[in-house]
């Protein structure tokens, strides 16, 4: 994969932009498949939750990554953020 994404991008944009938009793949499809609720993975690629460790693990074999692809990106994505709020309080 080429993926261009940052430590920013959270976790559910890269997913959505690099693998669900170019795959044609629905979250129905995705959960169904995976076993990953749908309403969780809705949230995690609208931004609004955090990608639990399981899940992460669960798209990375269905995506055909690492299985501690996704969990790095969660993990460095939380890095930053937290990163940022200390830097500006």
């Amino acid at each position: 994969m080429s993926a261009q994404f940052t430590a920013q991008d959270h976790p559910g944009t890269v997913l959505m932009h690099n693998y669900f938009i170019p795959k044609n793949l629905t979250i129905y499809r995705v959960a169904k498949e995976t076993g990953i609720d749908k309403k969780s993975m809705t949230r995690v690629l609208c931004g609004r939750e955090s990608l639990p460790v399981k899940d992460a693990v669960l798209l990375a074999r269905y995506f055909g990554e690492a299985d501690d692809f996704f969990a790095d990106l969660q993990l460095r994505h939380d890095l930053r953020r937290e990163q940022a709020y200390l830097t500006n309080r």
